[in-house]
């Protein structure tokens, strides 16, 4: 199930809020990233705890909204009115002078390899944002819960020198499925100044897309169908073949035993063995005829 977490781009120095219709103007002022129900490492070298603020979840539709007056109404049955869940928000001018005094502690963590990634988002976050950037837990199936949690993540990536914080990422990063940039940064859910680059994704390439087939040549081509034709002509064995074969050498050994023993005449014998071999080769090979 999808429980997306987003981090946003936002003109607002807070959540925007459906009782003063802000969402209408919310999205188009810059690039947004996705992660399933965790945070991001990087994302974490953004924020600090005092950055943790509320929302009203009934605030998550703006008021004059037709298209989501049913969510609405549904938000009111589930949370009422004034149920509040945290989220993140905080200036970019402080979330990139965090990620530049965060940057040598986390690449010693996790790895040297990973130091273009970090490089890489923190270029993305000085050009894919706007003046405020949001963290957006709602989507999280105990959003209201979650200041603990947010709490707790946020207090870690300044003990990235201790092995239980990283052991869990750690084990993640080293499956062989394991996407670096989604397990890192999260992945861009905007079309605007799309994340990973293309520079980014060839070094750290996801396993779980295949690579593309190479064109094969014509003389690759060639082959391969004349190995095709082969197959289709030649004569897959059954029972019948073994038992075929058996029977003409039987009847072969006996028209040779049989002619020694009338003629006492090994020449004679050995014509007729030749003479039988030649004869019920060529009938076994009729009788089994073409197979596809």
């Amino acid at each position: 199930m999808s429980h997306p977490v987003y981090l946003s781009s936002s003109t607002l120095p807070r959540m925007p809020e459906g009782s003063r219709n802000e969402w209408r103007g919310f999205f188009g002022h810059g690039g947004e990233l996705e992660a399933n129900a965790f945070f991001p490492l990087f994302w974490r070298a953004l924020f600090s705890e005092s950055d943790i603020q509320h929302a009203r979840f009934i605030d998550a539709y703006d008021i004059d909204d037709e298209d989501s007056a049913i969510e609405r109404e549904e938000c009111l049955e589930e949370f009422g009115a004034d149920a509040a869940y945290p989220y993140l928000i905080t200036d970019k001018t402080s979330a990139l002078q965090r990620l530049a005094s965060r940057r040598e502690a986390v690449i010693a963590a996790i790895g040297e390899r990973y130091r273009p990634l970090y490089e890489g988002f923190e270029a993305w976050t000085a050009r894919g944002f706007a003046d405020h950037i949001l963290l957006r837990t709602q989507g999280l199936p105990d959003a209201a819960d979650a200041e603990p949690w947010l709490r707790a993540e946020l207090a870690s990536i300044d003990r990235l020198n201790d092995k239980k914080v990283l052991d869990g990422l750690m084990s993640d990063l080293s499956r062989r499925d394991a996407d670096a940039v989604w397990q890192l940064a999260g992945i861009g859910a905007s079309p605007d100044n799309a994340w990973p680059t293309p520079a980014l994704r060839a070094l750290f390439p996801d396993p779980r897309q295949r690579k593309p087939r190479k064109p094969q040549t014509q003389q690759q081509i060639e082959k391969h169908e004349r190995a095709l034709a082969a197959q289709r002509s030649s004569k897959p064995r059954s029972w019948i073949d073994p038992v075929l074969e058996w029977l003409a050498v039987a009847l072969a050994a006996g028209a040779t035993l049989g002619t020694y023993a009338f003629t006492r005449s090994v020449w004679l014998a050995l014509l007729v063995f030749l003479c039988a071999a030649l004869a019920l080769g060529f009938g076994v090979a009729k009788l089994r005829g073409p197979r596809s």
